[in-house]
Parts: C-alpha cells; structure tokens; sequence
C-alpha cells in the first residue's frame, strides 16, 4: 500500500485526503480492479474514517499510487505574435521562462502539478499580455520584474510567502507590456450559469 495515501495511521483525515483516496478508489474500479459493490462498500467507510489508519482495510489488495513526477528543473516556453496557454493538469517546472512578443500568455495554475514551493517565472514581454492564475492560498511576487511603460498587479493574491500554498517570484522584463495575477474567477455570468 502506498505510504503516500496513509501517512500516519493516527493522523487525522482532511477533505483533501479523503478526496485523494477517493480517486484512487475510482481508479481501482475504472481498471476492473474492483467491482462495484466492493467499491461502494469500501467508498462508505473511506468517507466515514476519521483517521489514516481507518482507511487502511480500504485500499488492501491495490497496487500502490503512481508517484508524482519529479519536478522539473527548467523550461522555456517562447511566443510571437500568438497566444499561449497552460491550463489543466501540467507539470510546472521550478524556473519556467517565458519569452512573449506580441502576445497573450494566460498560465492556469489551479490544477496544474506543482512539486516545488517556489515557482520563479522569468519574463522577458515586448508588447505582451500575461495573466497567471493561481490556486488560492498561493502568493505572487511581481517585484522584480522590470517595467518600462508597463503594468505589473496583484488582484487580490497576496505577495508574501507564508500562506501555505506555492509561492511564485516573477523577474524579468516588460516593455509595453501587462502582468495580472488572479485567483480562478468564482463568479460566473447569468447565460454561463445556464449552461451548466
């Protein structure tokens, strides 16, 4: 059994974490593992334990989780004249570097796979637009990116390190440019609304 579902039997359970159990779950049915009988019955008890040690009896006779991947030292992503977008499930490397001219690059971070504390994102905007959209309990650093007839702003996504969540240092250099950082937006429009 995977020592990275149940980290400590005394422990207790959060949302999170029973979550996560849940979705191992889901595998184990969706690859024939279970069947769905033993998968509502073991779903029942994963939802109802208080403790790690609780959903043990659980998760017996499953392979264990896949690993997180490792984290990724570097990247370079580099647009001209287009649009750039990350969103959903991806891997964030450690330093990412962005080179933009021209061009919108709006960067998803709510679901993406991050295994580092600190994300640097080094920039370098010519006439560029960049939108980073962050987890909430995530902060932003956008103060040591260079600006020249440029913008640089937090909407509501504090600056600090401490909040628990990654913390993400933005450097670099931006002319005739824009840098917004936001939480995902929780407000939808009345014809959005209709949709789900």
């Amino acid at each position: 059994m995977s020592g990275e579902l149940v980290p400590d039997a005394k422990m207790l359970m959060g949302d999170a974490d029973r979550e996560r159990v849940v979705a191992r779950l889901h595998g184990a049915l969706s690859e024939g593992r279970l069947t769905l009988t033993e998968f509502e019955e073991r779903i029942s008890g994963v939802l109802a334990a208080r403790t790690f040690g609780e959903v043990v009896p659980y998760l017996e006779g499953l392979p264990p989780a896949p690993a997180m991947p490792s984290p990724v030292e570097r990247a370079s992503l580099s647009v001209r004249g287009s649009s750039l977008r990350r969103q959903g499930r991806w891997v964030v490397p450690s330093v990412l570097r962005i080179e933009a001219s021209g061009s919108n690059v709006r960067l998803d971070f709510t679901e993406a796979i991050i295994s580092t504390a600190v994300v640097e994102i080094d920039m370098t905007m010519r006439g560029s637009s960049a939108r980073l959209i962050v987890p909430p309990g995530a902060s932003v650093d956008l103060g040591g990116i260079s600006l020249t007839g440029s913008s640089a702003r937090n909407r509501r996504v504090p600056s600090n390190a401490g909040s628990g969540g990654p913390h993400f240092v933005v450097v670099g250099e931006a002319r005739g440019s824009s840098v917004r950082a936001t939480h995902p937006r929780t407000w939808r429009w009345p014809w959005e609304r209709r949709r789900l």
